[in-house]
């Protein structure tokens, strides 16, 4: 059963046409592109409240939010609001994370 949540934020990801190289090379904690992702949304019920892939969905509705306030979708400003998602979704409120690659705030890097 696919984890709709998860679906209806990378669908509104996809629908505003926003840059899928930043969603791989600075947002996913492993370096995993879109399709992918969405791919293992639509394979779970859901995502485990403290691990990895819901913190990207809680980052990515952050960004979605700020987009819908008003903050351009432009590349340079994504890129912006991926980093400032970094600092207002930190990773230390998600006890079981393993790690963000790109995240320079996350401590549980190994």
């Amino acid at each position: 059963m696919p984890y709709r949540e998860a679906l209806s934020v990378l669908d509104e990801y996809e629908e505003r046409e926003l840059d899928k190289e930043l969603f791989r090379d600075k947002l996913h904690h492993l370096g995993c592109g879109f399709d992918g992702f969405y791919k293992y949304a639509q394979s779970v019920k859901s995502f485990n409240a403290l691990e990895c892939s819901q913190l990207l969905v809680d980052r990515l509705k952050f960004i979605l939010d700020q987009i819908r306030g008003g903050a351009s979708p432009g590349r340079s400003s994504l890129k912006r609001l991926i980093e400032q998602s970094w600092i207002e979704v930190p990773c230390n409120r998600y006890t079981n994370c393993k790690g963000h690659r790109f995240d320079p705030h996350c401590k549980h890097c190994k």
